[in-house]
């Protein structure tokens, strides 16, 4: 499991970071435990959580912010502390719940998570993800960011959105004629 800040979408990244010094410089000995999951991670942890051997509340598979690179899990020390992390976070305009003390993410991350469903997934999406099948490694974050890379100016949660719902950002059409004709 990933635990590494840079693999967040850079909507998020930057003030993780700034998150995780905030708390360091404060004395309560951060540790970032999770950022990006793989489905099979997410369905690992879910399982456990089903089984009772999980701590805190674990998202089933394709409904999880951390699949698409937008939240992390963050412990500090004393635990105690959390609820003020938490309330940093919102001030500072993300997404946090006391029901999971540890999870800090994008505000939304959860709802945009629930739009890449595979059911609620656009024809091009779903072919692409069939695809990603076949490329081991490659995940829908790391496609938005290569299109983002291609395409100055568009955000890669942008292209996240657009790609659970292709009539959110209907300015990027021609994504969708492009992913086509892979």
């Amino acid at each position: 499991m990933a635990a590494r800040l840079d693999l967040l979408v850079p909507e998020i990244r930057d003030a993780a970071k700034d998150l995780v010094l905030a708390c360091s410089r404060a004395g309560l000995q951060p540790r970032v435990t999770s950022t990006l999951r793989s489905t099979a991670e997410q369905t690992r942890l879910y399982r456990r959580y089903q089984a009772g051997q999980a701590g805190y509340p674990v998202a089933p598979p394709g409904l999880s912010a951390h699949e698409y690179g937008l939240a992390f899990d963050l412990v500090v020390s004393p635990m105690d502390a959390l609820a003020d992390v938490g309330a940093t976070w919102i001030s500072w305009g993300g997404g946090w719940s006391g029901s999971d003390a540890v999870h800090f993410e994008y505000p939304g991350a959860s709802e945009i998570a629930k739009q890449m469903q595979p059911h609620k997934r656009s024809a091009a999406a779903w072919i692409y993800d069939t695809a990603l099948g076949f490329a081991p490694g490659y995940s829908w974050v790391q496609l938005a960011a290569d299109i983002a890379r291609e395409v100055p100016g568009l955000k890669q949660n942008t292209i996240l959105e657009w790609l659970a719902e292709p009539s959110s950002h209907p300015e990027l059409t021609f994504l969708q004629v492009i992913i086509a004709n892979l």
